[in-house]
Formats: structure tokens, C-alpha cells, sequence
């Protein structure tokens, strides 16, 4: 199956780079990076796939539009690249700074980016539990809710029943208090 994009400059094992146009097989044979033929042959694509020494990316050619939202008469191009579901873009400029320098410093920015952030690491996505499960959940936790209403009403009622003693030990108290100071008086006199 034929890759969605086959205009492509390749640079291979030989060292040197393959320009290939399905459309114009003769002009790319002989043709030499950054000769006047190569920026000639990039002026007539839309857009075409690079991969370099140490990367690649697809460049696209792009208009610009005027305010009133026509489009502008120069373009220029931009290079994409994807990588954790998300599309990077790099500026490329106009046709005429397309150099082979360039898109390799291009391929190697994209590569660079695409390695300081690494793949997310997909998390299994928790199945729901059935409802059966989940009202005896619910059952238990009201449960633990009444056994909880339970247990602080019983706290409750204990510390109102010793606010009670501490009253009764302190009138108590009040009554031996008065009577000690009775008989000390009387010993006194």
C-alpha cells in the first residue's frame, strides 16, 4: 500500500539524499540539494516527506491570509511531526530557505522535542462494579452509619449521666463544707 504522501527527500545509507517525485521522475534523478533545480522543484510541491540523518517530518506549504480573508500571494512552509497523539509544528519559512541544512536542524528540533517527553503510560480503565456489589455496599455503609448514630447517642446519654454526678459530688461537697465550718465554729466558742 502507497505511503498518503510520496514526494520525499531521504537521505540514505550512502550518504547522500533521494529526491522522489511520482510525478517527475526524470527531474529528480540527477537533482542535487540546494541547486537552483531543487528550489525550483520545492516552489511546484504542495508539500513532501523528509527523512534526514536525524529525524524526519512532513512539510507543508501555507498561505497566510489578509484581513478581508483573502490569501496572501507568498507562502510558506511549515514542518509537522506527531508524537504522543499531538501534532508538533516548526516553522519552516519561505521556499527559498529550505536548504538541506535547515530541514535536517528541523528533524533534529522535532526528534529532540519527541524525546524530552516521553509516551503516557496508559492507565486500565476500571471496569463499574455490578449493582448487586454496589447495593450491598450501600447497605453496609448505612449500616456503619446507624451503628456509628448508635454508639454516639450512648456517649451522649454517659456524659450527660456524669454532668449529673458531678453536680450531686459538688452539692454534695457544698453540704460538708458548710457543716465542717458548723463545727469548727462550735469548737471555737
Amino acid at each position: 500500500m502507497p505511503s498518503r504522501l510520496e514526494t520525499e527527500i531521504k537521505y540514505t545509507a550512502g550518504k547522500h539524499y533521494l529526491f522522489f517525485d511520482p510525478d517527475n521522475d526524470e527531474l529528480t534523478r540527477g537533482m542535487q540539494p540546494d541547486t537552483p533545480d531543487y528550489f525550483t522543484w520545492l516552489a511546484g510541491l504542495k508539500s513532501f516527506h523528509f527523512s534526514g540523518k536525524d529525524g524526519h517530518f512532513t512539510a507543508r506549504r501555507e498561505a497566510r491570509k489578509n484581513k478581508d480573508g483573502t490569501a496572501r500571494e507568498a507562502t510558506y512552509w511549515s514542518a509537522y511531526r506527531k508524537h504522543n497523539h499531538k501534532q508538533l509544528r516548526r516553522y519552516l519559512g519561505v521556499t527559498s530557505k529550505l536548504s538541506i541544512t535547515a530541514l535536517e536542524d528541523t528533524a533534529r528540533h522535532l526528534t529532540d522535542v519527541c524525546h524530552s517527553h516521553p509516551p503516557k503510560v496508559k492507565t486500565p480503565r476500571k471496569r463499574p462494579e455490578k449493582r448487586e456489589i454496589l447495593y450491598v455496599r450501600i447497605k453496609a455503609r448505612e449500616e456503619t452509619i446507624a451503628h456509628r448514630d448508635q454508639t454516639i447517642a450512648e456517649l451522649e446519654q454517659k456524659i450527660s449521666s456524669q454532668e449529673q454526678e458531678i453536680k450531686e459530688l459538688k452539692t454534695s461537697n457544698r453540704r460538708l463544707e458548710a457543716a465542717l465550718k458548723t463545727k469548727r465554729e462550735n469548737l471555737e466558742l
